[in-house]
């Protein structure tokens, strides 16, 4: 098999199989589609050949398609964050078992800002796809108002989750400096984004999976 080609899964964290909320089904089979094409493939039929259902069948779920990727960006992002959140709580809490020891940073106990950054980074290639996904969503941010709202609020999230990482909850220490913070998320955000542009060939293995809903 091609090493660089890696295959999509249809289960885990990030995906919501047994809700019944049309957001959730939508965004379940939109994440392999963004996964592989971004932000443009995500078309009814694109999505109607993900589910195996009609195009109109998809069309029904959502007043407009806009309102379609709107709901997709808003869940997506809120999957994203909670899902990163829980990696990163767990790899700053054990750091030897998820990851190797970062270097030491001067000025700062223990090297807590590397050790934040490394806990923020994709650990794995399929982080690394989810994070190219969310990408794919902060993209079409800069031309909808709407969806710029969203990722707005996910990126709010993800900064009071850095905060936290550094320490900035009561009983904790001292309160992170907003530098620290800053410093922290510019590092994050540009390696993401270096590390999911080096990623290999995402291929779909669920088509077919969904009946009609």
């Amino acid at each position: 098999m091609d090493h660089d080609r890696h295959f999509m899964p249809t289960s885990g964290p990030m995906f919501s199989r047994t809700s019944p909320a049309k957001s959730n089904l939508a965004t379940d089979l939109a994440i392999p589609l963004l996964a592989q094409g971004g932000w443009p493939a995500l078309t009814l039929r694109n999505m109607a050949r993900e589910g195996n259902v009609t195009p109109q069948a998809i069309a029904a779920w959502f007043p407009s398609v806009r309102d379609m990727r709107v709901a997709i960006a808003r869940t997506y992002g809120e999957r994203w964050l909670r899902e990163r959140g829980h990696q990163a709580r767990r790899r700053m809490r054990f750091p030897h078992i998820y990851q190797p020891p970062p270097p030491p940073a001067v000025g700062v106990p223990d090297g807590l800002l590397p050790r934040a950054v490394f806990a923020l980074l994709p650990a794995t290639w399929l982080e690394e796809v989810f994070d190219g996904v969310w990408l794919s969503v902060v993209e079409a941010s800069r031309w909808d108002e709407v969806i710029s709202s969203s990722v707005g609020a996910v990126e709010d999230g993800e900064r009071r989750l850095v905060s936290e990482l550094l320490g900035g909850q009561p009983g904790l220490g001292r309160a992170p400096l907003e530098h620290d913070v800053d410093l922290v998320l510019a590092t994050v955000r540009g390696l993401r984004a270096a590390l999911v542009a080096q990623r290999g060939e995402v291929t779909s293995a669920s088509a077919g999976r969904t009946s009609a809903m």
